[in-house]
């Protein structure tokens, strides 16, 4: 394996959410879900009500991904454990590579390094959210077994 999941500490965490929430902020502008006015602020709102206590927040595990050979942080991944009646399931919050190591099999790798340590915490399924127009990821997702269970949809109203 090209690469290892290593927890997030303060200093990788601040770098992440400067990466994060304008990414986040972004994709919710191209997708039309949000107005580009406001977006940014909204997406640190989110942030903090997802992650109350930052790395500290309950259930949720945020990662590094290393290349193993350099040591060099290739990207990052989120995923939240939650109790179900009868199971429990995870959900990947965020994934990202850094631009120098896309389309290398690190988000595979990444994805399927999460998989193990939440099935370790007794996981039986885990889910993400894609937006629309982000094929590549579509993409993977589909490549490595995920399946789409609903779609959003939203139709402009002209005054």
């Amino acid at each position: 394996m090209k690469i290892s999941l290593t927890p997030m500490n303060d200093e990788s965490f601040s770098k992440y959410q400067n990466i994060m929430i304008p990414a986040y902020a972004n994709e919710n502008v191209q997708s039309g879900r949000w107005d580009k006015s406001g977006a940014l602020e909204r997406s640190k709102n989110e942030c903090f009500n997802l992650l109350p206590e930052g790395l500290k927040s309950k259930n949720n595990y945020l990662f590094d991904v290393i290349e193993n050979t350099s040591g060099d942080h290739a990207g990052y991944i989120w995923v939240k454990v939650e109790d179900q009646a009868s199971s429990k399931s995870a959900f990947i919050y965020d994934v990202g590579i850094y631009e120098n190591y896309r389309r290398k099999g690190y988000a595979k790798s990444a994805l399927h390094l999460i998989e193990k340590v939440v099935a370790e915490q007794g996981v039986t399924s885990i889910g993400l959210h894609v937006f629309n127009q982000n094929t590549g990821a579509q993409y993977l997702y589909n490549s490595i077994g995920y399946q789409m269970v609903s779609h959003n949809m939203r139709k402009i109203i002209k005054p």
